[in-house]
């Protein structure tokens, strides 16, 4: 059954961050859907047996973040590789913890269930009481760094390179990163573009790889289909629980942006 994604910001409160976003916000919607159909056509592992697309079936609180968030122009792209099951894919915003979305975002709306729901991975929208430790600890971070949205999201925003949530049969998550390069050269294909549509809309000029996937794909993006471009790529360490030794994400990731000089964009509005 075809799942309808545009929805149109249906209450008082939603419509004002609709008639203020930017045709930059609606481009993007229009980027994200490209990216959708294309990786439709793509052919999935064999080991991947389910599929959550939180751009699709939680389209109302996704578009609640791009038209709030994504309306203008910005310098720097945070660069995460795909949802995760109790965070982007409860709540449809990127590294989408719950509670960070709830309370600090102030985003929350109705979620719907995917075509293929399994057990092992139910999606509650913002009813999960599950915590999303690498969401929680990104946006804690900036939380504690921005004091308010506003600040990071004035020069700053994050993007997912792939849509998808991939899981096996009993809801163990796969991702790109889990398989041979040339397993996934035809997804490269589709999602380097897009990713480079991105790029081009915002006119980033620094971009946050969070993580080696995402440092690498953003290198080899760049250097195919814009070479002459004068983008930084930055890692940042990522927030996973599954990283060894990662109990101190936090601290690590405080020194990186710092030793990025990154924090001057990030000054608190009562300093």
């Amino acid at each position: 059954m075809a799942i309808e994604v545009k929805s149109s910001f249906f209450t008082k409160t939603e419509q004002l961050y609709k008639e203020k976003s930017s045709n930059i916000s609606q481009e993007y919607l229009e980027i994200v859907d490209e990216l959708n159909q294309l990786i439709s056509n793509f052919n999935l592992p064999a080991a991947v047996k389910c599929v959550y697309n939180p751009t699709i079936y939680a389209r109302y609180t996704f578009e609640m973040y791009v038209r709030k968030y994504c309306n203008t122009k910005k310098k720097i792209m945070f660069f995460g590789m795909n949802p995760g099951p109790w965070g982007m894919s409860q709540t449809g915003v990127p590294f989408g913890e719950v509670t960070s979305v709830r309370e600090w975002l102030q985003i929350e709306g109705p979620v719907n269930k995917p075509p293929n729901e399994i057990r092992e991975r139910p999606v509650n929208g913002f009813a999960c009481t599950r915590t999303e430790i690498s969401g929680k600890r990104f946006w804690g971070l900036l939380k504690n760094i921005c004091g308010s949205p506003e600040v990071f999201f004035d020069t700053s925003f994050v993007y997912n390179y792939l849509n998808q949530q991939w899981m096996k049969s009993n809801g163990c998550n796969l991702t790109p990163g889990d398989f041979r390069a040339s397993e996934m050269e035809n997804l490269y294909n589709i999602c380097d573009p897009i990713f480079v549509k991105v790029l081009k809309l915002f006119e980033v000029q620094i971009i946050v790889a969070i993580g080696k996937f995402c440092e690498t794909r953003a290198q080899k993006a760049l250097k195919k289909y814009m070479p002459y471009n004068n983008i930084k790529i930055l890692y940042l360490s990522h927030p996973s629980p599954r990283t060894v030794n990662n109990n101190n994400w936090e601290e690590k990731a405080l020194e990186q942006l710092k030793a990025h000089n990154l924090l001057e964009y990030y000054k608190k509005e009562e300093e």
